[in-house]
C-alpha cells in the first residue's frame, strides 16, 4: 500500500494496464498456444479415425465390386485434404495398389520412405482394429492404419486382407494457427497500450489538474493563508469537494476575524479592567501583566521577575503560598489580600487558577486581583463582567453548588429555545436527549469533581425537541473561602460544524443523485462481507440491477426527467428491503443489492421477484405514467465465486443473460450463460475487426415468379467467417453489432458492396433488397444516404428494395415512417419482413408506405401439415392484395409449398427450393432450380 501511495494516480492507472498487457500476453504464449495446439491434435487425430473408418468401409465395397478405379477416385478426393501427407492402399501382399501418389502403385510397401513403426504392420496384421502411431522423430505426423478384406480372383477369390495407411502432418495445421494466434496477441497488445495513453490524457484532463488547484488550496490554508480558494464548478465529486472547502476556508477566515476580534476585545478589557491581571510561569516569574498591574506594582524585567521584586515582606510569601497550592492540587483558588501600594494598605480579592496544556500539565498560572477597596472599580469590574456574558456568542450557564441554574446569557437562550425563566432554578438535566448513557454523565462529573473542569461534545434538546450537537466545558466555582460556589458551562453550538462532515462523509460514500451507497461504499461492504463469509462461513447474495428501457426515457423525456426517474426507483429499492440489506447505485441505471446472512436460494428469489414487481410497477414522471422494468442477475457467496471480481461478473452475466431472456425477469448465475457471454464478448470484440480482416462477404438469394421461376431480384445477405470463430451464423452476429457501432459500418459496407456487384451482367436489371435494423432509423438518415448513393453512381432506385422488421415500426412509429416515405419517394421499394412475427397491425398497414408484405417462413415450413399455417398464409395474400400490396413468401423448400403458394396467388417465393444464397461469383443464369 505504501509503495502504491508513492506513485500518482495518472501514472499508476495506465502502468497498471501495460503490466495487465504483459501477462495476457505472457498467458497467452505459456497457455493459450499449448492448450490449443492440443485441441487441434486431438481433432485431427479424431478426424483421421473418422477417414480410416469411412475408407476402410468404402474400400472393401468399391473392391468387392472389382472397382479398383473407384478405390483410386476415393484415394484421389480424400488426399485433396492439404494435411493428408500419404493416403495408401496396400494388399494383402504388401504391394499398393493405391495411392495419393501416383509413383507408389505398385511398389512394396517396405521399399515406400515412410517413417512409421514396423510394429504398426504387425498389429494391423494380428487383429482387426484400426492402428495409430504418433511420429515425432524427424517429423510431426500422425499414422493411422486399418485392416480390411477382399476377394482375390488370383486365389480361387478367397478372402485376403488388406490394408488403408494414412499420414497426416501435424505441423502444417498448427503452423497456421499459431499464426493467427501471435497476430491476435500482437493486437490485443496494441490496443491496451493505446487504453493506457488515453486513460493517461483523462487522468490528466480530468483529475489531476483539479486535485491540483484542491492541494494548492489546501497548503495555501495550512500556510494560514486563509485567502486560498479552489474556484472549482461543477457537478462531480471532486467540484463538489472544492465548493466545501472554499466554504469551510470562507469560515476559517470568518472565525479569525471573530478570533481577531475577540482578541482585541480581551486587549482592550485587559488593558482597561480595573483589577490587576498577570500570569506567572511555575517558578513564579511574571510573563504576562496588564496595564493595571503596572500601574500599582511597576512593569517586571525580561530577565525574570517574581513577586519578592516587587513586593515587601511578609506579603511576597503569603502570595507565593498561595501560588503553590494551585500548582500543587492544580485548582483556582479565591482569596484575600491585603498589601500595601505607594505606602497605603489596599484590601484586594485575588482568584488564582491554573493554566493547563493539551497533556493536563500546568504551564502557568493567572491571577485577576481586584481592589475591593475601591467600589467604584469594583462596580466596574462588575458591569464589564456582565457585559463579556451578555453578549459572547458562547452559550454560558452558572449553577449553584446544587446544580440549579442560578444564571444564563442570551446565547443560551437563544440556542436552545427555552425562555430565562424556564431555565432559571431548574436542573440542566432537562436538556437531555437521550444520546448519552448514564455511564457517559458519571464520568463527566467525576472528571468535574477530580480535576475541577471537563470538555467535551454530547447532543442537547431544544424547547421544540430537536436535538444539536454542542461543545461543553464546565468549570467550578470556588468562592473566598475555597469552598464550592457552584459550575460555569460554556457551549458551543457545533451543528454547522458537523454538518460539514456530515457532507463530507456523504460524498464520499453516498450517490449525490439518489442518495444511496455508491460504488466506493459497495466494494468495501463486499469486502466486509468476503471477510465474513471466510471467518464464519456466512453466505451472502448479490443482486446485479440493470434498468430496462432507460435510454428510451432519456431521450424521450431529457435527462432530467432520467435523474427524477432514477430516484424514484432508489426510493422504491428503499422500501422493497429489509433494514439489514443494502442498496447501492453503482452508476447510470446500474443498481445492486447486497443481502447478508443468506440461508437459501429462494430468499434471493423472492426478494428478486419483489423488486422486479415493484419496478415494472408505472412511474409518474412530468405528469405521465411510465412503465420501465428491470432485468437481476442473482449470486451467492460462496457457490458463485469466492472474490468480489468474481462474484460481480458473473452477476453482471446473469444479469444479461436475464435481458436476453426478455426483459424484466431474474436469472440466478450458471456457468452455461458464463460461455455464452464469452462467445458473445468475442463476436462484440471480431466485429470490430472483422471489415479491415476482410472477413465479411455478402451472398444473394433470389426471388422468382411463382409459375415460371424466373428471378426477378435477390435479397442481399449478411455473411461472416471469422479467422478466430469461423463461420458466424447472422442470428448471432447481428443482435450484438446492433448493440455497437459495427452495425452501421457493416450496413454501410454492405450498400458499397450491392452498388459495385450492380455493375455485373448477373445482376443486370434486377431488383436487390437490403435489410435495414429498427435502430438504424433511430442513430441516421438512411433515405438520404440512399439517395447519395443512387445519384452518385447513376443508379435506378427501383434497383433496391428496403426490407424493415415489424419490431422497428413499433419501436419509434413515426421516425420509422418518415423514412421510409422518403425512400419510396426517390422510388425506392419498401418491404416489410418476417410478417406476421412481430406485432402486426392493419393501423401500420394502412398508414405505411410499403410495396411489399414478406410472409416469415415460420408460416411457410408447416403448410403442408397444419392447417392453422395454410389459413394465416392465405389470410396475407389476401389482405396483401386488397391494400394494393405484393406479397413475398421465403422459406420455400418443397415443391408442393410452392404449388400452394402459387394456387392462392403468391405473387413472389424465395428459399431453398430454388437457389441457396450464394457469393456473386457462383450466381449464373441457371443458378435457379427449376
Amino acid at each position: 500500500m505504501t509503495l502504491m501511495s508513492a506513485f500518482p494516480l495518472r501514472r499508476l492507472i495506465p502502468a497498471t494496464i501495460l503490466m495487465f498487457a504483459v501477462l495476457i500476453l505472457l498467458l497467452a504464449f505459456a497457455v493459450i498456444k499449448p492448450y490449443v495446439g492440443e485441441l487441434l491434435y486431438q481433432n485431427m487425430e479424431s478426424s483421421l479415425r473418422s477417414t480410416l473408418n469411412r475408407l476402410q468401409g468404402t474400400t472393401e465395397y468399391l473392391l468387392s465390386k472389382g472397382d479398383l478405379e473407384g478405390v483410386r477416385r476415393e484415394i484421389a478426393a480424400t488426399s485433396a485434404h492439404r494435411e493428408v501427407k500419404h493416403l495408401l492402399v496396400v494388399d494383402a501382399g504388401g504391394k499398393v495398389i493405391a495411392s495419393s501418389r501416383l509413383a507408389y502403385v505398385g511398389r512394396p510397401l517396405t521399399e515406400l520412405p515412410l517413417h512409421y513403426e514396423r510394429s504398426l504392420i504387425e498389429e494391423i496384421r494380428h487383429g482387426w482394429a484400426p492402428a495409430y502411431h504418433h511420429q515425432h522423430d524427424g517429423e510431426n505426423t500422425i499414422y493411422g492404419a486399418a485392416p480390411f478384406l477382399y476377394r482375390d480372383p488370383g486365389s480361387g477369390f478367397r478372402e485376403r486382407q488388406g490394408m488403408v495407411m494414412v499420414e497426416v502432418n501435424v505441423d502444417r495445421t498448427l503452423s497456421q494457427v499459431f499464426h493467427r494466434l501471435d497476430q491476435l496477441f500482437l493486437w490485443v497488445g496494441i490496443i491496451v497500450i493505446v487504453l493506457a495513453a488515453l486513460a493517461w490524457l483523462l487522468v490528466e484532463r480530468a483529475v489531476s489538474r483539479r486535485l491540483g488547484q484542491i492541494t494548492r488550496t489546501v497548503r495555501g490554508l495550512a500556510a494560514d493563508d486563509l485567502s486560498c480558494r479552489t474556484g472549482l464548478e461543477g457537478r462531480d465529486e471532486l467540484s463538489q469537494i472544492g465548493r466545501i472547502l472554499d466554504q469551510m476556508a470562507e469560515r476559517l477566515e470568518q472565525n479569525r476575524y471573530q478570533l481577531l476580534k475577540a482578541n482585541q476585545q480581551m486587549e482592550n478589557i485587559l488593558r482597561f479592567i480595573p483589577s490587576m491581571v498577570y500570569i506567572k510561569d511555575p517558578d513564579g516569574h511574571y510573563r504576562l501583566v496588564n496595564e493595571r498591574f503596572i500601574q500599582v506594582l511597576g512593569e517586571p524585567s525580561e530577565a525574570g521577575t517574581t513577586v519578592f521584586d516587587v513586593m515587601p515582606e511578609p506579603y511576597a510569601s503569603q502570595i507565593a503560598a498561595r501560588d503553590r497550592e494551585v500548582l500543587d492540587e492544580v485548582e483556582a483558588r479565591q482569596f484575600q489580600i491585603s498589601f500595601p501600594v505607594q505606602d497605603e494598605m489596599h484590601n484586594w480579592f485575588m482568584v488564582k487558577f491554573p493554566l493547563v496544556d493539551e497533556a493536563g500539565q500546568v504551564y502557568a498560572i493567572c491571577t485577576v486581583a481586584t481592589d475591593v477597596t475601591e467600589q467604584e472599580r469594583n462596580e466596574s469590574l462588575a458591569r464589564i463582567a456582565q457585559r463579556i456574558f451578555e453578549h459572547t456568542t458562547e452559550g454560558i450557564m452558572i449553577t449553584d453548588a446544587d446544580n440549579r441554574i442560578v444564571d444564563v446569557n442570551p446565547s443560551l437562550v437563544e440556542m436552545t429555545g427555552y425562555g430565562r425563566s424556564a431555565l432559571i432554578g431548574q436542573s440542566p438535566a432537562q436538556q437531555k436527549s437521550g444520546r448519552q448513557d448514564a455511564s457517559f454523565y458519571q464520568r463527566m462529573w467525576e472528571a468535574v469533581a477530580t480535576r475541577g473542569k471537563w470538555n467535551g461534545e454530547l447532543v442537547n434538546r431544544r424547547a421544540n425537541g430537536s436535538l444539536y450537537p454542542v461543545r461543553l466545558s464546565i468549570s467550578t466555582i470556588i468562592d473566598r473561602h475555597g469552598k464550592l460556589d457552584g459550575y460555569i458551562g460554556i457551549f458551543q453550538d457545533i451543528t454547522e460544524e458537523k454538518q460539514s462532515e456530515r457532507d463530507l462523509y456523504q460524498l464520499a460514500y453516498h450517490d449525490t443523485l439518489t442518495g444511496l451507497y455508491n460504488r466506493t461504499e459497495f466494494m468495501r461492504m463486499v469486502n466486509d462481507a468476503l471477510c465474513r463469509g471466510e471467518r464464519y462461513a456466512e453466505s451472502f447474495g448479490l443482486l446485479f440491477i440493470d434498468l430496462d428501457l432507460f435510454k428510451e426515457v432519456n431521450d424521450r423525456f431529457g435527462h432530467a426527467a432520467g435523474d427524477r426517474l432514477l430516484c424514484q426507483v432508489a426510493e422504491r429499492l428503499r422500501h422493497s428491503l429489509r433494514e439489514t440489506d443494502h442498496a447501492f447505485r453503482l452508476g447510470g441505471d446500474e443498481f445492486t443489492v447486497l443481502l447478508p446472512q443468506l440461508k437459501q436460494d429462494a430468499d434471493l428469489a423472492v426478494v428478486a421477484e419483489k423488486l422486479v414487481k415493484q419496478l415494472h410497477r408505472p412511474f409518474r414522471i412530468d405528469e405521465q405514467d411510465v412503465q420501465i422494468g428491470c432485468s437481476i442477475g442473482v449470486v451467492s457467496y460462496p457457490r458463485d465465486g469466492i472474490d468480489r471480481d468474481t462474484l460481480l461478473g458473473h452477476a453482471d452475466a446473469a444479469m444479461y443473460f436475464a435481458k436476453e431472456q426478455g426483459r424484466g425477469r431474474y436469472a440466478f448465475f450458471d456457468p452455461q450463460i458464463n460461455a455464452r457471454n464469452q462467445r458473445i464478448m468475442k463476436i462484440k470484440a471480431g466485429l470490430g475487426q472483422a471489415l479491415v480482416r476482410d472477413e465479411i462477404s455478402v451472398v444473394y438469394q433470389p426471388r422468382v415468379t411463382p409459375d415460371t421461376a424466373v428471378v426477378v431480384g435477390y435479397e442481399a445477405l449478411l455473411r461472416w467467417h471469422s479467422g478466430e470463430l469461423g463461420a458466424v451464423s447472422p442470428a448471432e452476429f447481428i443482435p450484438v453489432a446492433e448493440s455497437t457501432d459495427a452495425l452501421d459500418q457493416i450496413t454501410d459496407w454492405l450498400l458499397r458492396q450491392v452498388v459495385r456487384d450492380l455493375s455485373s451482367e448477373v445482376l443486370s436489371g434486377k431488383q436487390i433488397s437490403i435489410n435495414l435494423s429498427p435502430r438504424q432509423f433511430q442513430t441516421g438518415n438512411w433515405a438520404e444516404m440512399l439517395r447519395t448513393t443512387i445519384e452518385q453512381h447513376h443508379l435506378l432506385p427501383e434497383q433496391f428494395c428496403i426490407e424493415v422488421t415489424e419490431s422497428a415500426l413499433v419501436e419509434d412509429f413515426n421516425a420509422t415512417a418518415h423514412q421510409l416515405e422518403e425512400m419510396q419517394a426517390l422510388g425506392v421499394e419498401v418491404a416489410i419482413d418476417d410478417f406476421g412475427t412481430g406485432y402486426s397491425s392493419l393501423e401500420y398497414l394502412k398508414r405505411l408506405p410499403i410495396d411489399y408484405l414478406k410472409i416469415d417462413r415460420s408460416f411457410v415450413r408447416d403448410i403442408e401439415t397444419d392447417a392453422d399455417d395454410r389459413v394465416i398464409v392465405e389470410t396475407i395474400i389476401v389482405l396483401a392484395h386488397s391494400l394494393g400490396l405484393q406479397v413475398v413468401a421465403e422459406g420455400v423448400e418443397t415443391r408442393a409449398q410452392a404449388d400452394f403458394l402459387q394456387a392462392r396467388g403468391c405473387d413472389e417465393l424465395q428459399g431453398y427450393l430454388f437457389s441457396a444464397p450464394r457469393p456473386l461469383s457462383e450466381l449464373g443464369l441457371q443458378q435457379v432450380k427449376m
